[in-house]
Parts: structure tokens; sequence; C-alpha cells
């Protein structure tokens, strides 16, 4: 293979090049923000299912299967098999998003049932959703650095 010579404002060109398409990948590497939305929708119907009363494990299973399938269509929608729990930065955010919605759930476990008032579900369904959201926001953030912080 024949190499040309490269002066310096060509590599420097080569290099600018090679830095915007790995900023672009981080990016396409990430969930898009609906996608987040989602995720959040799937753990707050979650909690949301401890008021269905007997219908509780219909509501359970709907947030679980719809929250797999998320998870398992993100190659698909984001183009890439890159995901946050491999990176050390966006797995700290998660290890906290689980921790946080641990919480959630288990204090919603005990607090709300069908006879709870309208507003601890709301205010236990508003929660799991800003936490989530936020949490996972962050989480793709970091995500996205990590890929650029190893190219």
């Amino acid at each position: 293979m024949e190499t040309e010579d490269l002066s310096p404002g060509s590599a420097r060109q080569q290099l600018s090049t090679l830095q915007a398409d790995a900023v672009a990948a981080g990016r396409r590497s990430a969930a898009p923000r609906w996608y987040l939305v989602v995720q959040a929708l799937c753990c707050a119907g979650f909690v949301l299912s401890f008021g269905f009363g007997r219908w509780q494990a219909m509501g359970f299973a709907a947030a679980a299967a719809a929250l797999a399938l998320l998870g398992a269509l993100r190659p698909l929608i984001t183009g890439t098999r890159a995901g946050p729990w491999a990176f050390r930065h966006s797995l700290k955010v998660g290890a906290v998003l689980v921790a946080f919605l641990t919480v959630i759930v288990g204090v919603a476990m005990v607090v709300v049932d069908p006879d709870s008032p309208p507003a601890l579900l709301a205010a236990a369904v508003l929660l799991t959703f800003a936490v989530v959201l936020v949490l996972g926001i962050r989480m793709e953030r970091a995500f996205v650095r990590s890929i650029l912080d190893g190219v």
C-alpha cells in the first residue's frame, strides 16, 4: 500500500475529521430523549400498578414487558450495540438510578394500595417518572462522554 506524504495541515485536517466522526458516533450511540421518556413511563407504570387492586399483577406484567421490549429494541433504535451499562462512568449513574428506583418501589409497595388517596399514588408515580428520566438522561450523557474519552 502506498502512503502519501502528509503535511502538518493535512494531518490536522484528517484528525479533525476523525474527531468529528467520533463525536457523531458517540451521540448516535446514546438513546434518544423519547426513548428515555418511554423508559421512565414504564417504571412509573410499574409503581402505578400498586393502585390497581386485583389488576395489580396485570399492570406489573405490562410494565415489565414494555421495559424489556424497549431494552431489546435499543440496538435498532440507536443503530449500535453499545450500551451505557458497559462503561464505568455511566454504570455509576445507573447504580444510583437502580438504588433510587429500588427505594421508591419498596416504599410504594408498603404505602400505596387501592384504598390509598389518589394524591399519594400520583406523588409516587410522578417521583418515579422524574427520577428515572433525570438519571436516565445523566446516564446517557455519561455514556457519550465515556465513548468520547475512549477515542
